[in-house]
């Protein structure tokens, strides 16, 4: 969360320096800011600063509108310029990139903070205008040594996938800042490796072999990784490979025709983590799985007890008991079977219910038919979802005792709403056809348990609201419930 809010921030601060100090229009601005990820991808594997220019709004100036640090490597720059404006003399080498619209290299061993650097520029291009200009200020201690001659390659490729192969830049995976880096042509010949893919590869995966001048699917040969993910537009990969020292992920894709690049992450944690989920998500499955046949074995006893019982007021207690422990053991046996432990699809809870009270209460002769209208992927959390399952029992309970007397056909209706707009953004709705409510009937003074059950899980559980609306013989009752609910969809 906190990541997309500072992305977010930078995006919005890139956009006001350019609308308040530069030349571009709004599409051009957006532009800028759709591949501003994409800079730090950059800067991070070139192990550079980059500075961004756009062209001021007066002429022959320029100002900085952004500056990427590389994560994990020194920056040049401690201090941030963002939003000052130098004239061309100033900075000729972005003057001279604007006006030919092709890479300069600027003087080679400048002295900044003490290192000898170079300044390579570089054109960005909005269709076949120049929106802006990425100047790259190489540490040459820190890249020569790093990269060598292969450092104005992949800078030549990456800054030509900016220009020329829009539609691939979504698909470069992000970066945290703890990756390291290795570059392979097409017959997966290791050309480079970065000093903390080297340290991964040997902490991690216990690799010690020379790799430069190697092949990697060589160094990899003891390993057998799990396939995580693809993506066909880049041809990228991304693999998990267990060793002595925890999990590695590998994410490979096409730099240019020629050249790969591999993205190597520790995601040893992670992986514990994930484990632990599933071992934790197993063990709350089977306790549901219990809980279940538990509620089940009550079931059956109260059902004994029924039988054995002569009294129909007591039959009566006891079967409504046997209906709402029925819509508890739904909620458990779906929260046994799902994938996610925490969250109940309730649209086809309700059809359940349902076709179980219909079952259970339906008339031999009478035709009571029940429509159900809710979002097939519309999920609640489990506790919230045994709330509704015991409020939406009660209340299709109560249209069968007593909606449809007299009467040989009959309809309930059942209606889900989710409207996150909305401060209560749930909205059940139970509607019927039958001959209405008494005329003494007083939702909030309820003379019945069932109605006291759906006032108490209404108000206490779900901080909700009744809304009873009695039609009237022939015409029925309609009973709205608005909640706050924690719903996924």
């Amino acid at each position: 969360m906190s990541q997309a809010l500072d992305k977010s921030n930078k995006a919005s601060r890139v956009r006001e320096i350019c609308l308040n100090c530069s030349s571009l229009d709004n599409d051009e601005i957006g532009r800028l800011e759709s591949i501003l990820d994409n800079f730090q991808f950059i800067s991070d594997l070139l192990a550079t600063d980059i500075m961004v220019y756009t062209e001021a709004k007066k002429n022959e100036h320029y100002v900085l509108v952004d500056i990427k640090r590389p994560h994990g490597h020194p920056t040049l720059f401690l201090e941030s310029s963002v939003g000052s404006i130098s004239s061309g003399k100033a900075e000729p080498f972005v003057k001279k990139t604007f006006e030919s619209g092709k890479k300069i290299l600027g003087v080679y061993g400048v002295m900044i903070a003490g290192r000898p650097t170079q300044q390579v520029v570089y054109p960005i291009y909005h269709y076949e205008k120049i929106i802006a200009i990425i100047s790259f200020e190489k540490d040459l201690y820190l890249t020569e040594s790093l990269m060598g001659k292969n450092w104005n390659k992949v800078a030549d490729d990456l800054v030509g996938a900016l220009n020329q192969k829009r539609h691939r830049l979504k698909h470069w995976p992000k970066l945290v800042g703890q990756e390291g880096f290795i570059l392979t042509d097409n017959y997966d010949q290791v050309l480079y490796v970065s000093y903390m893919a080297q340290n991964l590869l040997v902490s991690v995966l216990g690799i010690r072999e020379k790799t430069t001048g190697t092949k990697l699917s060589m160094l990899l040969k003891d390993f057998h990784p799990d396939i995580l993910e693809t993506e066909p537009v880049i041809n990228l990969v991304k693999k998990r490979y267990s060793g002595i020292g925890g999990t590695l992920q590998i994410t490979n894709f096409d730099l240019s025709e020629n050249n790969k690049i591999h993205v190597l992450r520790d995601i040893s944690e992670l992986s514990l983590k994930e484990k632990e989920i599933k071992v934790k998500g197993a063990l709350v499955k089977e306790i549901h799985h219990r809980v279940k046949n538990n509620l089940n074995a009550v079931a059956a006893l109260l059902r004994m007890q029924l039988r054995r019982s002569n009294d129909q007021a007591v039959k009566d207690a006891f079967h409504q008991a046997i209906l709402r422990l029925d819509s508890i053991t739904l909620v458990h046996e779906y929260l046994s079977q799902s994938d996610n432990v925490q969250i109940v699809a309730i649209g086809q809870l309700i059809k359940d219910i349902a076709r179980n009270l219909q079952r259970t209460l339906g008339y031999e002769d009478k035709n009571i038919v029940v429509s159900i209208n809710c979002l097939d992927e519309f999920f609640l959390d489990s506790e919230q979802a045994v709330s509704v399952a015991l409020i939406v029992n009660e209340l299709i309970s109560n249209c069968y005792e007593h909606a449809f007397n007299n009467v040989v056909t009959g309809e309930i209706n059942i209606s889900i709403m989710f409207d996150n707009s909305k401060e209560n953004n749930f909205l059940l709705t139970v509607k019927d056809n039958g001959v209405g409510l008494p005329s003494g009937f007083k939702k909030d003074e309820p003379a019945s348990l069932g109605w006291h059950i759906i006032n108490t899980l209404v108000k206490e559980d779900l901080d909700g609201k009744i809304y009873v609306n009695s039609i009237g013989e022939k015409n029925g009752t309609e009973i709205k419930i608005e909640a706050k609910v924690n719903a996924k969809n």
